[in-house]
């Protein structure tokens, strides 16, 4: 068996840019439950949320969140409906367990002897506060909601009642909403693909090959684990991300979850995707105390988070919020000092961002 390729060796295969219909379409249903605000995302996403009633939203949440490692596909679809017939015809335990089993190989917030120690369901199974617990053992508290994890409980100890749920919620979502959204935006993610398949990626290293298609400069930190030990690393343009880069695992292989663009050295320019591109990177600059918060570091060079919150004058959640929304979105670069987070300037993404802009409205 080869041994899988590491971030500072160009990589000749184990990886491809496809449209991946079922991945795309969970990315996008994924945006619908973020609750911070997210700068850049397309108009869909904003529309729909305030479409949907809070109990279409709370379902919705709770199937994205509370069972994603059940509805996370583990093979290639040709389309949504060949996975929701799949879905269907799956027996409703194996579904139930493929999720279970994935969270007893997490161990984010637990210490070495958790870790080791094999999972007993039939105590954790037992009542839902035994359910929160160990998912809180195991991801931390800051990322378990209890309310909606008391809820999803009532649904993994039945699980012909989880499986029903999911295809509901899905077919539901599917027909009512996103196929349409799917049929605009297919052509253009089609283009992103051509786009990238056209393009010379052999001498690049798996970092150098996710940062030139997603036009992110990813950090070695956070993503060389990542995409050194995948077997295959599939890049997915999607049409409602906009500047913002995610992940999903399936077995060995990692998809990466880009905004639907092409290369900024291609011959050929396609107006709708660098339009989209355009609009995603200014977004993010589009509110005046992010700008502040870039002026004021651009000014000094680099400043630590607590720095940053006393000048602005403003709540520390809300600052973190803006500062995470600039650096998620490439504008600052983030670094430890001592402990502390520092930020500068990403003069770099800045500069690009300009260039962009001049080259679509003026051709230079």
């Amino acid at each position: 068996m080869p041994l899988p390729a590491t971030i500072e060796q160009p990589v000749r295969e184990g990886h491809r840019v496809s449209l991946e219909p079922v991945q795309n379409a969970i990315a996008s249903m994924m945006l619908l439950v973020k609750e911070e605000e997210m700068p850049g995302t397309g108009a869909w996403v904003t529309q729909m949320r305030e479409k949907l009633t809070a109990d279409e939203l709370f379902r919705h949440r709770l199937v994205i969140i509370g069972f994603f490692h059940a509805i996370l596909p583990e093979k290639n679809w040709a389309s949504f409906s060949d996975y929701l017939d799949d879905l269907e015809n799956s027996k409703p335990v194996s579904l139930r367990d493929k999720m279970l089993d994935t969270y007893a190989e997490i161990c984010i917030a637990c210490d070495e002897e958790t870790r080791t120690t094999k999972v007993n369901w039939d105590e954790i199974l037992k009542t839902p506060e035994a359910y929160v617990a160990f998912l809180t053992e195991r991801f931390g508290a800051n990322l378990v909601e209890v309310e909606m994890e008391t809820k999803a409980f009532e649904y993994v100890i039945d699980p012909p009642a989880l499986q029903k749920l999911i295809v509901d919620t899905f077919s539901w979502f599917w027909n009512e909403h996103l196929s349409q959204e799917w049929a605009r935006t297919e052509p253009l993610l089609r283009e992103s693909v051509k786009a990238f398949q056209n393009a010379n990626l052999d001498n690049m290293t798996r970092m150098e090959m996710a940062r030139y298609i997603t036009g992110q400069d990813l950090d070695d930190e956070k993503w060389g684990h990542t995409l050194g030990n995948a077997d295959q690393v599939v890049f997915i343009p999607n049409p409602h991300i906009g500047p913002y880069v995610t992940r999903m695992y399936c077995g060995k292989s990692v998809a990466v979850i880009f905004g639907a663009r092409q290369p900024d050295d291609a011959s050929v320019r396609i107006p709708e995707l660098d339009r989209a591109d355009i609009v995603a990177r200014m977004s993010a600059l589009a509110d005046d105390t992010r700008l502040r918060i870039l002026q004021m570091i651009a000014e000094n060079d680099e400043m630590r988070s607590q720095d940053i919150i006393e000048a602005v004058g403003l709540s520390q959640p809300s600052v973190s919020r803006y500062l995470t929304q600039l650096t998620v979105t490439g504008y600052l670069q983030e670094r430890r000092v001592n402990g502390a987070k520092a930020y500068a300037l990403n003069r770099d993404r800045i500069e690009k961002t300009l260039k962009a802009v001049r080259k679509f409205l003026l051709g230079t």
